[in-house]
């Protein structure tokens, strides 16, 4: 395989960069710090069509791959400033609907998350289970013509900053091994009996971190996406990219670290001559 970066990538990484540049670590911290999010720097990367680059372009995407929004990822935490619902709205949520949701659900949903207008969120963690699919106790019946959600998602990122959740949820059970069938749901933010608590972290970062409460949520028909009980398969579409992307903010990190680390050391003197040129470093 030809790990080399095609002309177009490289481009891209490029015009990246330098929107991530023009923002920056301290931006990024000062946002944090008084409890601001990080919308100006995602809505200028979604201007240039680099938030829905991986979004098909009928819906209004640039109809490019997870590589291309890895590559976005990494330049926006290269620069100090890593946004993590990059992983959630574009990498997991818009995957997993442009794959296996309707037409009325692609055309609804990937167009605004593309153009920035809006963030999803994903909810599959839970106080006793993490992403352990098989422990998932959060349950999705059936009622009427839609469906009652009733359970719990912990460290659930983002929420306030997005207009759905798309929640996994169990809907049936093997009663042989125990193990649920899961399917997926798209929920509005402000859905009533939905209920949010922040979680006190300490890491400095505009995202917040939520626990959610489903008290009897009502959803409609409409919001199933895929083939119920089914889940399991069709969220795989979405956490495969989201564990590309933990390697690319990781990467950009890592490089910001590096780039700091090193500049520090050609600055910092000691006894008239810069700490880097000192055989440890």
């Amino acid at each position: 395989m030809d790990f080399r970066e095609s002309d177009e990538q490289i481009m891209l990484r490029q015009s990246a960069a330098a929107i991530a540049t023009g923002y920056g670590h301290d931006w990024f911290v000062r946002k944090a710090r008084a409890d601001e999010r990080s919308d100006e720097l995602w809505t200028a990367l979604a201007k240039q069509g680099f938030i829905g680059v991986n979004t098909p372009e009928a819906y209004g995407g640039g109809g490019m791959g997870i590589s291309e929004l890895a590559i976005v990822c990494e330049e926006m935490a290269a620069a100090g400033c890593p946004l993590l619902l990059m992983l959630v709205s574009p990498a997991i949520c818009a995957s997993i609907i442009a794959r296996h949701g309707s037409d009325e659900q692609r055309g609804r949903w990937l167009p605004p998350m593309a153009s920035g207008e809006m963030k999803m969120a994903f909810a599959i963690t839970e106080p006793d289970a993490g992403s352990n699919s098989h422990r998932i106790s959060t349950t999705a019946t059936r009622d009427g013509d839609g469906w009652v959600l009733r359970g719990t998602k912990y460290y659930i990122s983002g929420v306030d900053e997005s207009r759905a959740i798309l929640v996994v949820a169990r809907t049936g059970g093997d009663p042989q091994s125990g193990r649920g069938e899961l399917s997926l749901f798209i929920v509005d933010s402000e859905a009533p009996g939905l209920e949010r608590s922040l979680i006190p972290v300490e890491i400095v970062a505009p995202e917040k971190q939520y626990t959610l409460f489903f008290d009897g949520v009502r959803i409609d028909a409409d919001r199933l996406v895929g083939t119920e009980g089914n889940g399991l398969r069709q969220v795989f579409v979405g956490l495969n990219p989201e564990r590309i992307m933990t390697a690319a903010i990781s990467n950009g990190i890592g490089r910001y670290a590096l780039a700091k680390a090193s500049a520090y050391a050609n600055q910092r003197s000691v006894w008239g001559v810069p700490v880097g040129t000192y055989q440890g470093l």
